[in-house]
């Protein structure tokens, strides 16, 4: 969890714009201007080669400008059909999957880079046809600007043909809960570093965090989510003013005007002002992002299964996708260290302590409710048990008792429930199975 200064800041705010549908088709369409401007500068001064004429053939002015006129109108109508194509599918997963699942949607980049090249495109063929009267004697000028109208209308043809597929691909459940994965696999490395990543910091008893008499606690100024915190500039800034920085929340979390958030401890006396600037060590935003939060990919593929298990969806297969992702995403994280609670800087000999987060919090987000959800499901009950049995053969033992107790509350409450002989005994022989693994 530990980022070099402005790594944090740069993290969040590139969350922001990667998720946008703005930002590469605006790029898309600067470069679109910059590609216009030079071809209209060269192609006056050009001539087609003899060889070129089967690709360039030659025009005049009025049907260069019918041409342009004619690919302009039809790229026009192909974009808004990709806007509402895409629209229409952002409509159905907020309804099907759930709202806070439109991210992993809007960071699609092939959709955004299908939009960007339409939009472009028409750009370029808007920008040409309005110098177009400027070209009156060249005719190898005119050919050559409408051949490249022509090729970049082509290309569009494959780009809408690929929209389509990609689209009936993308609004698949198997494929939305493989994106969510895939995210959280990208992000592993910055959620849970290795250990040799911070070669100046180590862990430290929280006894040895010594909180000297100078302190001063900084305040929440809004109501927002914390998203990212940059760590490392905690425990670099002021070594010979500060002892130690006690940090009260942690990526995810929801403050509200007023909630502590920092106490910095110093050596003597210190300023308030000093202790300002560590406010800008912490980002907030409107919503939670996994910039630093280990939980949020892991939330994301719980409201799917949720979704999926509602009565107006009613869809047990999905859910059991969600759990076998849900069941390989903490192997994967039981086989990274947690960042320590309290570590102190080699360097500067600040001490930190702080909320971390643990895997035995991210078991318990990634089957309680799915758990308290699917109780009435014989299908989720059982698939649960075999999630526990298979996360039970990879785990330490130190989590055995906390996979018991979620065995336990699964029998329990399927016991609660009517189901058939038949089914009761699978559910007994899933939990002897359980038990016997080791």
């Amino acid at each position: 969890m530990e980022f070099y200064p402005l790594t944090t800041k740069i993290r969040a705010y590139w969350e922001n714009i990667s998720t946008s549908y703005w930002f590469i088709p605006a790029c898309l369409m600067l470069l679109s201007v910059v590609l216009c401007s030079l071809c209209l500068a060269l192609v006056q001064r050009a001539s087609i080669p003899a060889w070129l004429l089967a690709f360039f053939p030659i025009v005049t002015q009025s049907g260069a400008q019918q041409l342009l006129a004619t690919l302009a109108t039809s790229i026009i109508t192909a974009t808004s059909i990709a806007f509402s194509m895409t629209l229409v599918a952002l409509v159905m997963a907020s309804s099907q999957f759930g709202p806070r699942l439109l991210r992993t949607f809007m960071l699609d980049k092939g959709t955004q880079v299908v939009l960007g090249v339409l939009v472009s495109t028409f750009l370029f063929c808007l920008i040409s046809l309005h110098h177009l009267s400027s070209i009156t004697q060249n005719e190898d000028a005119l050919s050559i600007i409408s051949g490249l109208s022509a090729l970049l209308t082509i290309l569009d043809v494959f780009c809408i043909i690929y929209f389509i597929h990609h689209l009936a691909k993308f609004i698949q459940a198997d494929e939305i809960i493989y994106r969510c994965f895939s995210d959280f696999l990208g992000d592993i490395d910055s959620l849970l570093p290795r250990p040799e990543d911070q070669v100046d910091e180590r862990p430290l008893a929280e006894e040895l965090a010594v909180r000297t008499s100078f302190s001063i606690t900084l305040f929440s100024e809004c109501c927002n989510y914390v998203q990212t915190i940059n760590y490392r500039e905690l425990v670099n800034r002021n070594p010979d003013l500060i002892t130690g920085v006690e940090v009260f929340v942690r990526s995810g979390d929801y403050v509200v005007e007023g909630d502590p958030l920092i106490t910095v401890y110093g050596r003597c006396e210190i300023s308030k002002e000093i202790v300002a600037k560590y406010r800008k060590c912490l980002v907030f935003g409107r919503q939670r992002t996994p910039v630093q939060d280990p939980e949020f990919a892991i939330s994301q593929l719980v409201e799917i299964a949720l979704r999926a298990l509602s009565p107006g969806i009613n869809d047990p297969y999905t859910a059991i996708t969600c759990l076998d992702r849900l069941t390989s995403a903490c192997v994967i994280m039981h086989d990274r260290e947690f960042p320590a609670n309290c570590v102190v800087n080699t360097a500067t000999d600040i001490w930190l302590l702080r909320r971390t987060f643990a895997l035995a919090s991210v078991i318990n987000t990634a089957f309680d409710q799915i758990r308290q959800a699917g109780e009435s499901h014989m299908a989720i009950n059982l698939h649960l048990m075999h999630c526990y049995t298979k996360l039970k053969s990879h785990l330490d033992t130190q989590y055995h008792p906390l996979l018991k107790k979620h065995a336990k509350a699964t029998t329990y409450l399927a016991s609660q429930k009517t189901f058939s002989d038949k089914e009761q005994n699978e559910l007994e022989e899933a939990n002897k199975r359980f038990l016997e693994t080791t």
